[in-house]
């Protein structure tokens, strides 16, 4: 298994930038492909960019990601440059590869050594932790209130699971003349072979209603507020239902 660190993929930038400006020449100019010494150049040159990509080579087989158009913000999580990420890709740990999750076109995307933006194929995505999230694929069941197929954060995953979907919107600003991308989330709670969207404390209790009362108590022993982090509100007091269920 390769680790590419940041000085290493700095040094493989510089070894493709040479690869596909000798490669250009090469095409414009086709005499000197006559030349034996410039081409054992540029077939080394490619040599190197096989043994740099070595096992994570597979991962660079998707379509290439065609650029947002130019708005006032950006769809990517967190951010649109890319960042280091662990990923499982179909059965096989990658330590540290570049990722990007967009938000809008629901697409996870790797960085390839010779810097084009690839989408990966979502079906092969086991996890990725990204920006201290685990993002996995999830696909929709037949089970009542199943979410849409697509990208979510995993918050818990236990008897009862949370997950967390958030999107982002291209809107048009009228006052300001703009475009922009407008964020929104919804977050879900797996428990008994249903779903259930969590949009505030109260419809969090009702699921967890056999211990609804032990868990007012938690929560007001905690100091916990729905509306300052629903995320760890959510999860924290799951973890507590988890903890009372198997008393």
């Amino acid at each position: 298994m390769i680790k590419i660190n940041h000085s290493f993929q700095k040094k493989i930038n510089v070894v493709l930038v040479v690869v596909l400006l000798l490669l250009l020449f090469s095409a414009l100019k086709p005499i000197y492909a006559q030349n034996a010494e410039r081409q054992q150049v540029i077939d080394n040159l490619a040599l190197d960019y096989m043994r740099i990509a070595g096992n994570q080579s597979v991962l660079f087989y998707g379509i290439e990601q065609m650029a947002h158009p130019r708005v006032l913000n950006h769809p990517y999580l967190n951010s649109e440059r890319y960042a280091p990420a662990r990923l499982s890709f179909n059965g096989v740990i990658y330590p540290e590869v570049m990722l990007r999750l967009d938000l809008s076109r629901d697409e996870l995307v790797i960085q390839s050594p010779d810097l084009r933006n690839i989408v990966l194929c979502p079906e092969n995505v086991d996890f990725a932790e990204l920006h201290g999230r685990r993002i996995i694929y999830f696909r929709h069941d037949y089970l009542p209130g199943s979410p849409p197929t697509g990208y979510y954060f995993l918050l818990h995953s236990g008897e009862t699971k949370v997950l967390k979907r958030q999107t982002a919107t291209l809107v048009i600003d009228q006052a300001r003349r703009g475009q922009y991308f407008r964020f929104t989330s919804r977050i879900f709670l797996y428990k008994d072979g249903a779903y259930h969207t969590i949009r505030n404390r109260r419809g969090l209790l009702r699921v967890l209603s056999p211990h609804r009362r032990e868990l007012r108590q938690f929560i007001s022993a905690n100091r916990l507020r729905f509306r300052n982090n629903a995320e760890e509100f959510i999860t924290q007091v799951v973890r507590e239902y988890e903890k009372l269920s198997a008393l």
